[in-house]
Parts: C-alpha cells; sequence; structure tokens
C-alpha cells in the first residue's frame, strides 16, 4: 500500500492501522509491508515508530521515481508514463521493477495489492502466490470526465481480473465487480471496536465533524458552511482533522482543531456527527467509526453509499440544506428520536461491522 499509516487519521490510513495490528499480532505469519517513500512521505522518526508499534512486520520501503538522477526521471518515469497503455495506471518502471525484485526474493504465499491504480503490481507476483486486491473505491465512479467512461471501466476491470480475490466494501461495488470480472469478490465489513460501550453521556461537543482534505470532503464542508450552517442556532460543531486548514473564514460557532492525538475524546463526548458529502464513492470510513461510538450520523446521500442498509442505520440524510438543519436541531432537542437514532445505528453497526466478523474473513485466507 502506497499510504503511510502513521501520516494522519484518514480513513485509508485508520483501515491500514488496522490491517497491520492484524498482521502484528498473528506471529505465525511472516509479513512483509511495502509502502512508497515518495509517495506516503516518510520522515526518519516514523520509520522507527513503525518498527515500535508494528515490531513483527518487516517494512520495505520503494521509490516510484528517481528524482535525484535526472535522466533516470526522464527516461524511466517521465517519458514512460506518457505513453502508459492503462488509465488507471499509476505505477511506473522503475515501481515495478523494485516491487518484482522482493517479491520474486522472498516468494509470498499472499500479496495483497491496495487500490486498482496500483494493481498492475499484480502482474509482476510468480505464478502460485494468491493475489488479493484491495479496491477501496471504484475509481471509474471517481471520474470527472464521463465520455471517457467506458475505456476508464474497461481499465479497471482488465485489472481487477487478474487477482484471485477482489475486496470492496460497499454493497454496490460488490455487484458490479462480481458481474463484470467473473472472480471471487468478497465483501469486507469495515469493523471497529464496539466503542458505544464505553460511551459518556456528558456531551461536551454538539457536532463533531472529522475528515481529511480530499476533494470530496472540501467540496461537502464548504456545502455545509454556506447552505446549513447558517440555519443552525445556538449550536457548535467542532472540526477535527486536515479538513480545517481548507476553511479559511472564521465562524463564531466553528471551532477548528487540526490533527489531534486522541480522536476518543471526541467521539465519546460528542452528541452528533455529520458527514457532508455531494460527491465520493464507497464507504465513508468516518461514518462507520462515528456508529462505533453510539453516535447519530447526519449525512448526503453519499455519506451511506456502500452500507448495507439505507435506512434505520443511524444515518439521517438529506441533500436539502434546511431538511439537513433539522435533523441536526431535532436530534439535539427531542431525546425520544435521539435514543431511537441512536439504538438504530448500534443495532446496525452490530450486524454488519463487529470485529468477529472481519476477523474471520481474514482467518480463512491467512492462516
Amino acid at each position: 500500500m502506497p499510504d503511510n499509516p502513521l501520516s494522519g487519521k484518514a480513513g485509508n490510513t485508520t483501515r491500514l492501522n488496522y490491517m497491520l495490528s492484524y498482521f502484528n499480532e498473528n506471529r505465525d505469519l511472516e509479513v512483509t509491508f511495502v509502502s512508497l517513500r515518495d509517495w506516503g512521505i516518510w520522515k526518519k522518526e516514523e520509520e522507527t515508530l513503525f518498527h515500535e508499534r508494528f515490531p513483527n512486520i518487516q517494512l520495505c520501503l520503494l521509490n516510484k521515481k528517481y528524482k535525484k538522477n535526472f535522466f533516470k526521471y526522464l527516461f524511466l518515469y517521465k517519458i514512460p508514463y506518457l505513453f502508459k497503455r492503462n488509465s488507471i495506471d499509476t505505477t511506473s518502471y522503475i515501481l515495478r521493477k523494485e516491487f518484482s525484485r522482493i517479491v520474486k526474493k522472498s516468494d509470498f504465499d499472499v500479496v495483497l495489492i491496495s487500490y486498482a491504480t496500483w494493481g498492475r503490481l499484480g502482474s509482476i507476483v510468480p505464478s502460485g502466490g494468491y493475489k488479493i486486491i484491495d479496491t477501496h473505491d471504484f475509481i471509474t465512479a471517481q471520474s470527472r470526465h464521463k465520455y471517457a467512461i467506458g475505456k476508464l471501466f474497461q481499465d479497471e476491470i482488465s485489472i481487477l481480473k487478474q487477482y484471485d480475490n477482489i475486496w470492496t466494501y460497499s454493497v454496490e461495488e460488490e455487484y458490479i465487480f462480481d458481474q463484470f470480472t467473473n472472480k471471487k469478490v468478497t465483501l469486507m465489513p469495515v469493523a471497529f471496536p464496539e466503542n458505544f460501550t464505553n460511551k459518556v453521556t456528558e456531551f461536551k461537543y454538539d457536532i463533531i465533524y472529522v475528515a481529511s482534505d480530499n476533494p470530496h470532503n472540501i467540496k461537502g464542508i464548504q456545502w455545509f458552511l454556506k447552505e446549513v450552517l447558517p440555519l443552525l442556532k445556538n449550536v457548535k460543531v467542532h472540526i477535527i482533522g486536515k479538513i480545517g486548514k481548507t476553511i479559511a473564514e472564521d465562524f463564531p460557532n466553528v471551532i477548528k482543531y487540526g490533527i489531534v492525538d486522541d480522536l476518543q475524546e471526541f467521539y465519546s463526548h460528542a452528541r452528533i456527527a455529520i458527514c457532508p458529502m455531494m460527491s465520493g464513492t464507497g464507504v465513508k470510513i468516518k461514518v462507520l467509526e462515528a456508529l462505533s461510538y453510539g453516535l447519530p450520523v447526519v449525512t448526503n446521500r453519499r455519506g451511506v453509499d456502500g452500507l448495507i442498509n439505507k435506512k434505520n442505520n443511524g444515518c439521517l440524510v438529506s441533500q436539502d440544506p434546511k431538511e439537513f438543519s433539522e435533523f441536526i436541531h431535532q436530534l439535539m432537542n427531542d431525546d425520544v428520536f435521539y435514543e431511537k437514532v441512536k439504538q438504530q445505528g448500534i443495532c446496525y453497526f452490530r450486524e454488519n461491522h463487529n470485529l468477529k466478523i472481519e476477523k474471520e474473513i481474514l482467518d480463512s485466507i491467512f492462516l
């Protein structure tokens, strides 16, 4: 996976840390985590911290490009990239060469690749290795150029077909991949601990919004601040994560924290979570994380993408700013309604996203 698990608390890194913890705890497995030094931007102290946190996992950092050597950068990265055959492929000749050296040397039984955009690396794995692609998102659906969707879809499916097992977190994507790849497709539940069993009853934060600074989150929070916030009375919104840096204007009832060390402090003492999401694909990890704390979530239609149940799941969904604000006010002022939505979320989470379900799936593959 190209991402740095120690950089921020975005949904992808939350998921990555869970997987690394699973592998680290199973000492019978010999695991190597391969990432990109020039993608996740690894600092030396983060490499040290990785070894301290995951002592049973070998860390191998590769480079996607050689920027220190101009001619290697030009002829082995820049020029070949202009002539790539697959429109979603983001691998490079340099990366494929380094990755090939690792997989041929170690003779892995199972190789797990994250993101279809890096999926071409799977073609390098020697025959006999069981190949899994963890899709995270449906890349074709993220394209802004809808006229080119046929080419994107064909290229994405051609990459996925190289794998023995395709992982997805979304019921919609599970259906698509199952129909077009003729491969085993596994719907991963995206599990969290049941944090609602330890939730306190004191609400220090009216509303929390936890997000990274990706384009979909930026678009969503801009909509919320412009359309919904003016309709909220006597309510404070607490914004946590890199998304805060994208908000230039100050609002009297909005508090920005940036990246925090202890997200549990906010989730445990919050009354409501919001997830304004006007675009994007796949399951929203932060929605599930909020549900794991028993928090009702107010969101848009894109916020419940991928969830098995679209209703009675702890999420209140609206595209209309007025209704969005009314949901918030009702949760703030109506304790009976609040408890009803909260319990719906807890029931949904227990049935579909508990750790036992996911562990059984992982154990069946790796143990």
